[in-house]
Order: C-alpha cells, then structure tokens, then sequence
C-alpha cells in the first residue's frame, strides 16, 4: 500500500477543511487507528508503515506514536495544518506533506467512510469507544505501559464489528 499513517492523518485534516467541521488530536488519532482496523478487516491490508508505525494501548486509547508526535503541537487546539517531513536527497531536505498516493483508492474511500461515520463523535465519545471491554486497546492496555497492540487483535476486532 506503501502509506503511512502521517499521511492518513494528513488526509483527515483535508477532509476536515473540506467539511468545515474541527478536528483536533484524540479525534485525529482515533480516526487513524481505527481506518487503519477497517483496513486490516475489509482488505486484509495495513494502512500504516511498520517501519514508522506501531500502534500502542496508551491511557486514552490506541495511539500511533508517529500521528501524535506530529501534532502534538495543536495540544487541545483544532488541527489547521497537515503534518511535514523532511526526506533527504543528495545531503538536501525537502519538506513534504506526507499523503496516500496514488493506487490507494480503497484506504481514501474507507478513510473517508470512517470520517462520515464518526463525523458527529466527540474526541471524548471517540475515547470511550475504543475503550470498551472487548476492545484491542482493552485487551492490552496496563497503567503506566505503552504496550503495542497486534494487527492481529484490531483485525479480528474490526471484522466483528463489520459482520465478517
């Protein structure tokens, strides 16, 4: 699929723009994982990069490190601007925004199913969601430990809740 989930997350924040509806980093981040369980579930694929993206049971829920280190900065404050980062050619940095190429179709359509869907969720509604007994966050979360949550548990989970 070759996205990562800086570039999902830059995708929210355009369909944010384009909505006119804020955003802000626990509604961010929830969206992420749980696009990136849709994915595992409907296309047997991740939408994220193992060699950058790990999801953790953090103490408000799923966390992608990589999404929340790069908008952190908004703390509580809506999101106005996508995520950069530098990739490096010839000793140069060029900036980019990060964002779902081309030939992945199917992760902007299920990104955007889960935008329509949660579109009227609070960050705090978004939080007790993926809170629930049963949840991958639930089944690995331990007070005071970022614990990685398998694909494995996200994917049978979001299976489930598709009726598949």
């Amino acid at each position: 699929m070759n996205i990562n989930a800086t570039a999902l997350a830059n995708y929210f924040v355009d369909l944010s723009q384009k909505s006119k509806v804020e955003l802000r980093q626990f509604g961010l981040m929830k969206r992420v994982y749980i696009t990136h369980g849709f994915c595992l579930a409907l296309l047997d694929e991740s939408a994220l990069d193992p060699r950058f993206d790990v999801v953790e049971a953090w103490k408000n829920g799923p966390v992608i490190p990589s999404v929340y280190h790069s908008f952190k900065y908004n703390r509580n404050n809506p999101i106005t601007e996508k995520s950069v980062v530098a990739e490096w050619k010839n000793g140069q940095a060029k900036w980019t925004f990060p964002e779902i190429g081309d030939g992945n179709d199917s992760i902007k359509e299920i990104a955007a199913a889960v935008w329509e869907k949660y579109l009227s969720f609070s960050d705090a509604q978004m939080v007790e969601l993926l809170h629930r007994k049963g949840t991958p966050w639930a089944l690995c979360y331990e007070e005071g430990k970022n614990n990685p949550i398998p694909d494995l548990y996200t994917k049978v989970f979001y299976k489930k809740v598709l009726g598949i």
